[in-house]
């Protein structure tokens, strides 16, 4: 498994990306739990002297994951401070999230128009906040189109169906809003039926959480379980899958090996906080030995 990590590396190394969407600022408050108010049954917090951390989320994340893997990547985004998501979680050093607040300010996208011609790899984050609803774009990108909850039920992969995709990625809640229809697991039969459901995408990544993930291309069904580790945090897990499912799908590989990699760099994400930290080609070899 680590000559099929160093093969996807040097098959990776000379792509040129684009990625695009929104970016999204992630801030993490620590505070002390202090009890439950008498009066208004609302959680009290003490707020600590600890300073606000920051971090660049959504597709800056995404595009910081491929930067070490690929030639170049290019970033069509919003202005980084117009979508800020601030999270009040234990100075303990649990990380157990208590609360978040959502800050969008001003969100007035202008139309842009996209040339990805001249790029190998082109990667498509809807986050469901309006930027990529203005996108003049060609057919042949990766897309991965959030349920989150800001946008439950309106931000669906079907919006996209008239563009013909490299490849979609969805997780299970968004795999149940494609069907219409609550998904408590995922079946084969179901993958395909998923497949065939206004996808109009060459290659089809579903995620299941500590269940695995899924993969298909219309006819085969692959399945892959997680990669078990010590989980600090599983946010920005599924963005660093889909930036891998992406640039797996983009280069000449086995679908028989399409979810290792992208299951393999989304555990190890898993180990800090967010997005902390980005995959790297050595970080992500050495997570690779010291797991298998």
């Amino acid at each position: 498994m680590i000559n099929l990590i160093k093969e996807f590396i040097d098959k990776s190394k000379d792509l040129k990306a684009l990625v695009i969407g929104e970016t999204i600022i992630d801030e993490f408050i620590e505070v002390i739990y202090e009890g439950q108010s008498m009066k208004s049954f609302c959680p009290v917090f003490k707020y600590t002297k600890t300073p606000v951390k920051s971090q660049i989320g959504g597709v800056g994340a995404i595009a910081g994951h491929l930067k070490d893997f690929v030639s170049s990547v290019d970033v069509i985004t919003n202005s980084n401070r117009e979508i800020v998501k601030t999270r009040f979680i234990d100075k303990d050093g649990s990380n157990k999230k208590h609360i978040e607040l959502n800050k969008i300010n001003n969100l007035d996208f202008v139309s842009i128009d996209v040339d990805t011609e001249k790029y190998d790899l082109v990667v498509l984050a809807d986050f469901g906040h309006g930027f990529c609803d203005k996108l003049n774009i060609n057919d042949g990108f990766h897309l991965m189109c959030q349920t989150n909850s800001n946008n439950f039920g309106f931000n669906r992969l079907s919006k996209w169906k008239n563009f013909h995709k490299k490849s979609v990625c969805l997780d299970l809640r968004e795999a149940s809003l494609q069907i219409n229809r609550r998904l408590e697991n995922c079946t084969e039969k179901e993958v395909l039926e998923i497949f065939n459901y206004e996808i109009n995408s060459d290659n089809l990544f579903i995620t299941l959480g500590k269940e695995g993930s899924f993969y298909s291309q219309g006819k085969k069904v692959i399945k892959n379980p997680v990669f078990k580790s010590k989980v600090i945090d599983t946010i920005g897990a599924g963005d660093t899958f889909f930036a891998f499912s992406s640039l797996l799908s983009s280069i000449d590989a086995n679908i028989n090996d399409f979810l290792f990699i992208p299951s393999l760099a989304a555990s190890l994400t898993t180990n800090w906080v967010c997005n902390e930290k980005l995959v790297t080609k050595e970080n992500l070899l050495k997570y690779a030995n010291q797991y298998l």
